[in-house]
C-alpha cells in the first residue's frame, strides 16, 4: 500500500479531534524558527506560539495566533492546540 502523505491530528477543545488524511504538508511558523514537515520527516516533539498551516487535498487550512504542541512520528502529525480557539 502506497502512502499519499500525512495523517493530521488536530485536537482542540472546541471540535475534539479532527482527523485530515493524505496531507501533503504542515508549515510551523513561530518566532524562533520555521518547519516544513512533510512525508518521511525525522520524529519531532515541540511547542509552537505562532502560525501552523496544514495543506489538505480539499485546500489549506490555517490555525494562527495559537500556542499548542505537536508531535510527528511514522507520518503521524499531532497537533494539540491549547485553550479554545474561538476565544
Amino acid at each position: 500500500m502506497e502512502n499519499k502523505g500525512l495523517t493530521v491530528n488536530v485536537f482542540d477543545l472546541h471540535t475534539g479531534l479532527t482527523t485530515y488524511e493524505n496531507v501533503s504538508y504542515v508549515r510551523i511558523v513561530s518566532s524562533d524558527y520555521n518547519l516544513l514537515v512533510m512525508l518521511d520527516y525525522l520524529p519531532i516533539i515541540g511547542e509552537i506560539k505562532g502560525k501552523v498551516d496544514i495543506k489538505t487535498p480539499d485546500g489549506e487550512l490555517h490555525f494562527d495566533n495559537i500556542k499548542a504542541s505537536y508531535m510527528n512520528s511514522n507520518n503521524v502529525f499531532n497537533l494539540m492546540i491549547q485553550g479554545d480557539l474561538n476565544e
